[in-house]
């Protein structure tokens, strides 16, 4: 079920940094490529083990498209959540 709604959240974030305004394009780089990631992450049948930099670098990402952004941000923050509770 926890991977339904990552999946979910991640179609959202997906349709959010379609929609957006301009977005730098570094930023933009980086959120693709963290979804990406993410992606792969919740295909694997177990979650990966030990420290989750993912995690911390879409809070980063967060926090950088706060104030231009909010409701990206929004949709990051979604995100973010639903790893943890992945336990990722």
């Amino acid at each position: 079920m926890e991977r339904e709604a990552l999946r979910e959240t991640l179609t959202r974030l997906h349709t959010e940094l379609e929609t957006a305004e301009p977005i730098d394009a570094a930023l933009r780089a980086d959120l693709e490529r963290a979804v990406e990631e993410i992606q792969e992450v919740i295909e694997r049948e177990e979650p990966p083990e030990g420290d989750h930099p993912l995690r911390e670098r879409l809070e980063t990402l967060a926090v950088e498209l706060e104030q231009s952004h909010p409701l990206l941000t929004k949709a990051v923050a979604r995100v973010v959540r639903a790893l943890s509770l992945m336990g990722i």
